[in-house]
């Protein structure tokens, strides 16, 4: 197999099913790189930490006033 042909997740699970114990924890230490992401990609993501951050902010602003 040349380093450009893609593996895909199924063969990666294969792989991984047959390994003994020791190899699996092995494999596992090696860093696994960051993925690059499109633009649109990282727009998604950055929509959805914001996202977040108002959801936080909706959900103790609800808390606090249940309080008071």
């Amino acid at each position: 197999m040349s380093e450009h042909e893609h593996v895909s997740l199924a063969d990666t699970s294969l792989v991984l099913s047959t390994l003994e114990h020791d190899q699996l924890v092995s494999a596992k230490r090696e860093p696994i790189p960051r993925r690059r992401l499109r633009g649109w990609q990282l727009a998604l993501v950055w929509t959805l930490r914001v996202y977040l951050v108002f959801m936080l902010a909706v959900v103790f602003w609800q808390a606090w006033t249940a309080v008071r």
